[in-house]
């Protein structure tokens, strides 16, 4: 595989307060740390206000790396179906179709 193709992560935000994953992403770069500054109303944005306002700063995980868009796409989806009822996450993810409701 070409090695420039396998640059993706999939990462995980985690409240520091209680150590519960509250959100689930793949990107690439610095788009794990781009949350942190996102100014739109969401729960994601929410709780991580209700942390910063405590002194504190959200946990963020790398859970895996070196990955094609595909493949992050693949494990961020089934993160996200696999906790769905606890998480922040508005869209359920890529390949949703092919999980058991």
């Amino acid at each position: 595989m070409n090695q420039e193709k396998n640059n993706y992560y999939v990462y995980v935000y985690i409240d520091p307060r209680n150590f519960k994953e509250f959100y689930y992403g793949k990107g690439q770069g610095k788009r794990k740390d781009e949350h942190e500054r996102d100014t739109r109303d969401s729960k994601k944005t929410e709780i991580i206000k209700a942390i910063k306002k405590e002194g504190l700063r959200p946990i963020i995980r790398v859970i895996a790396s070196n990955l094609s868009e595909e493949q992050a796409f693949l494990i961020e989806s089934t993160l996200i179906w696999k906790l769905r009822g606890s998480l922040t996450n508005k869209v359920a993810g890529h390949f949703k179709e092919h999980f058991r409701p």
